[in-house]
């Protein structure tokens, strides 16, 4: 081992295990002698007809595969020792055992269900006459089963009746929004969709008895020309109701009163009836029950919603809302370290949050978190921030915050901001909105080092305006979309998160308008000070890929392009961009990547100097979840910031079309997730691949022969929850 370390290097050294682990372990370790191991499982249609992926209908899957082809947790299983006569054997099989995943035996009598359920589902799909064969390859005692359908030609609808009395009924399955259509082809799936259509459109007319079930399709394929005639009808049950029973069916109902029951008074009754969509004396109507429900539980200090009706009259029905209480007051804690090139760095965050500050479920959140780090030359750099924010019940944010912020042999910096926006979710729905219609920012810096100001203040620089005392005054929005779905937690989603802003233009076209004179930068004034101008865009999306409930895929692409304009020739520097640190590129520490190839100032690295205007993030984890408060993690990510000018502080850092994709950063690594309850407590260790403050020396790449090292290309990240 040692000598492979010598000769390889740290990359050798993960590729000789990675090469191990994939050869060493024989997969039918634990087959028995006259059994086989079901190696793949396929499904194909032979005559290339469209159908939609079956796989989900086969009684006997092969075990999960990593990446398509490693099947990663029968290789864990398989790691128990054979020869379990010992306690310390015995152990490590068990161990083993509910760590893995057991060989999956092949089994002659789930493939033939698997067959009758794939035969039951082309049925279902219009292919009356479809044929399911299979075709088995049998080696080294694996079977590749592949099941081969033939579809044959599908069933298509000739002609579709209505065969409904009452007029209500009839009016909605026959209007424009019908999804059975003569001449398509037929498909149970769409006539339970209709089914559901019909029902839903019913309630929400007030029919508040009226149900799915209520209605029945009956199919005639008897015609001997793949053509089938489809009759909508009512079950039969329905008919045999008697006269009270078809009365109460058939009759529309209102609310009468709106009643609400909590367990404690937390909420105002007022304010409840502003977020009912249940009003006293409205018709019945399905989507107002499904709105309460969700405004209800969105209620910030709500656990759980019941809402039932209650017949009072001939045509009338109470409603009776009973809301029960969550925990109205929670504290969450932070903790994050790093440790790269003799830097040892530790943050802390403390948030607190109020529910329910003045019982109309107003969510108060105060909040501070600070950094301290050990600089290898002595220097001791810190960080603080507190800030505070209310949200009310109407979606009115308002939020106030300070900063501090201390480089030695660099400056002071304090930041007071001030935001108001407005907060928009559709409950049960994707998408979030929010809208700071005014975001105010006022920077102060009471101190900088003079060696620092010179070398920011040469002439060739315009570096230094972005270090002055200055005021943003900006508007943002931002938009959240997600398809997960919490009744459905082990199906892949998806998450995207975008933010657009901009800043100073009202001023600018007063300052014009006016005016005003300018400063020997040519900024404009307010106060005194510069306003800065900007515009800026960001994208993020992460694609959650959930192979079994232990192993998850996640991959994350983040982009952003800030362009100063106007009255402003850089960006501020809190609205700059930085690369590297734990929920970036994990081979650097945060600010210690770019932009571009930059890499310092005479051999010296400058933090504030290692900012940009355009950012990338590309980032693909692999989460496995060892039990159930452990989970493992191996990543690659790539990506770095660049200027969106050349500016002489910054070399290499600009942004070429022709170049950009040969400065991008690359990294790898592993990393420990433990699953506290309350938080997950992550240590990831990022070793550099490619490092592009290097090809101007040609050690980009970072391997043994061009002196990777520990100090220089290998970093540690302790964090809370998880990167993206």
């Amino acid at each position: 081992m040692l000598r492979v370390l010598r000769t390889y290097g740290f990359q050798g050294l993960v590729m000789g295990v990675l090469l191990l682990a994939f050869s060493a372990c024989n997969t039918t370790k634990f087959v028995p002698q006259d059994q086989y191991l079901l190696n793949k499982a396929k499904v194909q249609c032979v005559d290339d007809k469209t159908v939609p992926d079956l796989r989900s209908y086969l009684r006997q899957k092969q075990n999960t595969e990593v990446f398509g082809f490693w099947k990663l947790q029968l290789h864990v299983y398989n790691t128990a020792p054979a020869d379990t006569t010992t306690k310390s054997k015995k152990r490590l099989a068990r161990n083993a055992h509910k760590m893995g995943e057991a060989p999956v035996i092949y089994d002659e009598e789930l493939t033939r269900a698997s067959m009758q359920q794939l035969t039951q589902q082309m049925n279902n799909l219009g292919y009356f006459h479809a044929h399911v064969d299979t075709q088995k390859v049998i080696k080294d005692r694996k079977v590749n089963l592949t099941y081969l359908i033939t579809a044959n030609q599908p069933y298509k609808i000739r002609n579709y009746e209505v065969d409904i009395p009452e007029d209500y009924v009839r009016e909605i399955a026959t209007d424009s929004r019908c999804k059975v259509h003569s001449g398509e082809q037929f498909s149970t799936a769409t006539l339970d969709e209709e089914r559901e259509r019909i029902s839903t459109a019913l309630r929400n007319r007030g029919y508040y008895y009226f149900e799915k079930s209520m209605l029945e399709f009956t199919a005639d394929s008897s015609l001997n020309s793949h053509e089938v005639d489809v009759r909508l009808h009512f079950a039969p049950y329905v008919l045999q109701l008697d006269s009270a029973a078809l009365a109460q069916l058939h009759k529309r109902y209102y609310i009468g009163h709106v009643e609400y029951k909590l367990d404690k008074p937390f909420l105002r009754q007022n304010m409840l009836r502003r977020t009912s969509r249940l009003k006293d004396g409205d018709r019945f109507a399905e989507w107002r029950v499904e709105r309460t429900y969700a405004r209800m539980n969105a209620l910030a200090p709500v656990k759980y919603v019941d809402i039932a009706f209650v017949p009072a009259g001939d045509s009338t029905l109470d409603c009776n809302i009973t809301i029960s209480r969550g925990r109205l007051n929670s504290v969450a804690a932070e903790l994050e370290g790093t440790y790269s090139a003799g830097d040892w760095g530790i943050a802390a965050g403390l948030n607190y949050t109020n529910k329910n500050l003045f019982r109309g479920a107003e969510v108060l959140t105060i909040g501070g978190r600070g950094s301290y780090e050990w600089r290898a030359d002595g220097g001791r750099a810190i960080e603080a921030r507190a800030e505070a924010g209310l949200r009310f019940a109407s979606n009115v944010n308002v939020k106030i915050g300070y900063s501090y912020q201390y480089r030695p042999k660099e400056y002071e910096r304090s930041m007071a901001t001030a935001t108001l926006g407005y907060f928009l979710h559709n409950p049960g729905g994707k998408w979030t909105h929010q809208f700071n219609c005014l975001d105010i920012n006022y920077i102060y810096v009471p101190w900088m080092d003079s060696l620092f100001l010179e070398r920011i203040s040469k002439k060739s620089s315009i570096l230094k305006t972005s270090y002055d005392n200055h005021f943003i005054l900006d508007w943002s929005y931002m938009a959240s979309f997600t398809t997960f779905d919490p009744r459905f937690p082990n199906r892949s989603y998806v998450q995207l998160g975008m933010r657009a802003e901009t800043a100073g233009n009202a001023l600018y076209a007063l300052s014009l308008a006016a005016k005003l004179q300018k400063d020997k930068y040519g900024r404009y004034m307010l106060w005194r000070i510069p306003f800065a101008q900007y515009v800026k865009g960001d994208v993020n999306f992460t694609y959650h890929g959930i192979i079994t409930p232990k192993h998850h895929l996640v991959a994350h692409l983040g982009l952003g392009v800030a362009v100063p304009y106007l009255n402003s020739n850089v960006l501020p520097f809190e609205k700059r961009y930085f690369s590297g640190g734990a929920n970036s590129i994990r081979g650097w520490q945060a600010r210690t990547l770019g932009p571009g190839t930059f890499s310092g100032i005479n051999g010296a690295k400058f933090y504030d100097l290692q900012v940009g205007d355009i950012k990338l993030d590309l980032n693909l984890e692999y989460r496995f979840k060892v039990l159930s408060f452990l989970e493992l993690a191996a990543f690659v990510d790539a990506g770095n910031i660049w200027t969106i000018r050349e500016y002489p502080d910054q070399p290499g850092g600009v942004f070429l079309f022709n170049e950009f994709y040969k400065q991008i950063a690359w990294s790898y690594g592993v990393g420990v997730r433990f699953d506290l309850s309350l938080f997950i407590f992550r240590v990831d260790f990022g070793v550099k691949l490619h490092d592009p403050s290097r090809i101007d020396e040609g050690k980009q790449w970072r391997t043994a022969a061009n002196g990777l090292g520990w100090k220089d290309d290998m970093t540690f990240h302790f964090a809370i929850g998880y990167p993206f």
